[in-house]
């Protein structure tokens, strides 16, 4: 299940980015990109913006009614303040907390010798010996698997959709308020149950070699803004990943759903621009679906 990749990359924040495409890039007439909504309640104004958390200098600039609802705000909302230098500290010290098996376990003992030996292999091709890394939890080995196909790779965090906003609300004095947290992101990426963990990293050590061609697929997709096509990934999933949507994306959604209907419900007359992965409006129930439930409308806009 080599979707699962791309999947990650467009709902969570967390700092990780993904393997390359190339150099050419879907070109858009009115600029790159899309996955822009918008609700109004009263005086308050809030853009909904689906990103990637990738990317390179030729995503930008993006189309202009984006770049627009991220000039008009007074506050941009992201999944997690990435510029926050505490925040990346903390997420480093929880990580390794959570990361590691309890004494005396090891990765040996839940992975099957098969997937095992694959995964002995890629590391090694890397310069990573597995005594290294034999003590991580499986989530965990997902996400180095990730890091390391980064080091090949033509995409940066440094060019994420994300950090792309954030870095010129710092510089524009901007108010940033977090939807979600460090702590919150990595609780959901630790709390998979064994079963759920072994799943996912098991698709990921199989669909390794498969990635970048997946990955460019789903860079070209919102380059596109073509919301159809990241819907479809949704059809890939079967019940082997029912606790892993539920926690990743629907109780997310649900959160930060919530979160922003307060934000409309105050109306405080400000403008807001929210700011998280393309996966929350395009996988149900949706953030977009849960605040029309909750009365709202919700005009698509690019």
């Amino acid at each position: 299940m080599v979707k699962k990749w791309a999947y990650f990359i467009l709902v969570v924040a967390f700092g990780f980015v993904m393997t390359a495409c190339n150099e050419e890039q879907v070109q858009i007439e009115e600029g790159n990109g899309g996955f822009l909504w918008k609700a109004v309640n009263g005086d308050t104004e809030v853009y909904l913006q689906g990103t990637i958390h990738l990317g390179t200098e030729n995503f930008y600039p993006l189309n202009k009614q984006s770049e627009e609802a991220y000039e008009q705000a007074d506050v941009v909302l992201p999944e997690i303040d990435l510029t926050d230098l505490n925040n990346m500290t903390l997420s480093s010290q929880l990580m390794m907390e959570k990361a590691m098996y309890p004494e005396g376990q090891s990765l040996q003992d839940d992975l099957s010798s098969e997937n095992y030996e694959k995964l002995e292999s890629i590391l090694s091709g890397f310069g990573v010996d597995m005594v290294m890394v034999e003590n991580f939890q499986p989530w965990f080995m997902e996400m180095t698997l990730l890091q390391l196909a980064l080091e090949e790779s033509s995409y940066q965090a440094e060019q994420g959709v994300d950090l792309y906003f954030l870095e010129r609300a710092v510089e524009d004095g901007k108010q940033i308020q977090e939807l979600e947290s460090i702590e919150e992101q990595l609780d959901v990426l630790s709390g998979f149950s064994m079963e759920q963990q072994l799943v996912t990293l098991t698709d990921a050590i199989e669909g390794f070699d498969d990635m970048e061609d997946e990955l460019e697929q789903m860079a070209n997709a919102w380059l596109a803004g073509d919301v159809d096509a990241l819907a479809e990934i949704d059809e890939d999933y079967d019940e082997s990943y029912e606790e892993y949507m539920l926690e990743l994306n629907e109780n997310r959604n649900i959160k930060m759903a919530n979160e922003i209907a307060e934000i409309l419900e105050a109306d405080s007359g400000q403008n807001y621009f929210v700011i998280v992965g393309a996966m929350h409006f395009a996988s149900e129930p949706t953030i977009i679906s849960l605040l029309e439930e909750q009365g709202y409308e919700v005009e698509f806009v690019y």
